[in-house]
């Protein structure tokens, strides 16, 4: 079990326990109908006590899970305001809820911020996404069509808009949390020295229903985006490891752009 989902235990334990606790509090004053009024005024105050005592430790935890996650929010977006462009290849495995492969791609990702990306892969299809700020354009060239979305729409509950993003209202829309640094180490005897420090986040949105359930975002020791995780509704798990990582690059006028062949079926769903 991951720190993220342990950390989710305790907190929903700990609740739990305090509503438990002043519950028992009730039925003892219900059932002490033989005691003196003295005695029932005492506990009446100690049972007011104790409601304090749980309101006082409710608010702090909910103060404490507050400042936690405004800190991993804000370690995140500082790693990420550095990222202002970002071009990897990568290598995506999808498994399904009982750990079978059903999908794998390799391909291109670029993205600058402010909201654009460019998706490219080369295997086991050619496909393109385009974000370019206010539309996404997918265009599937087996079935020469090209699909359009209003941005907004398309991405406003996903997570993965946070790799672009830096409207603090969409970053409300999310809870964060820092997951254990972990270690990625090269199987090979002779990289053994290169084992590298990772940091990860884990972003799950606070509306229930969207397609993404939650996006983990790992940084190698350098504060490049590694790799990422999804988790859909499915229960299916998208994994992207990047390679050839760079941040720092000329970037074409046409990079966010889409030139549609004549042939090619334009399905507008903006």
């Amino acid at each position: 079990m991951n720190k993220a989902v342990s950390v989710y235990f305790v907190s929903a334990l700990a609740t739990a326990g305090t509503a438990m606790t002043a519950a028992n509090a009730a039925v003892e004053l219900d059932t002490t109908g033989s005691t003196t009024g003295k005695n029932n005024a005492h506990e009446a105050v100690s049972a007011h006590d104790a409601a304090q005592v749980n309101a006082t430790a409710n608010t702090s935890q909910l103060k404490a899970s507050s400042l936690i996650n405004d800190s991993a929010s804000t370690s995140l977006q500082a790693l990420l305001s550095e990222m202002k462009q970002f071009r990897a290849s990568f290598a995506q495995t999808v498994v399904d809820a009982q750990q079978n492969v059903v999908h794998e791609a390799q391909g291109t990702l670029t993205m600058t911020r402010p909201n654009k990306l460019r998706w490219e892969t080369t295997f086991p299809d050619d496909t393109l996404l385009v974000a370019d700020g206010e539309a996404v354009w997918n265009v599937d060239t087996f079935v020469e069509q090209v699909t359009v979305l209003s941005q907004d729409n398309a991405i406003k509950d996903n997570p993965i808009v946070l790799l672009t993003s830096t409207d603090e209202a969409t970053w409300s829309k999310f809870s964060i949390s820092q997951m254990s640094t972990g270690i990625s180490a090269d199987n090979s005897a002779s990289n053994a020295k290169n084992d590298t420090a990772l940091q990860s986040y884990q972003i799950t949105p606070k509306e229930e229903g969207g397609q993404i359930a939650t996006l983990t975002l790992t940084f190698n020791q350098d504060n490049e985006l590694a790799s990422l995780n999804m988790l859909d509704a499915q229960q299916q798990v998208s994994t992207l490891v990047f390679r050839n990582i760079e941040t720092r690059f000329p970037v074409p006028a046409d990079t966010f752009s889409v030139d549609i062949p004549d042939s090619f079926i334009i399905d507008d769903q903006r």
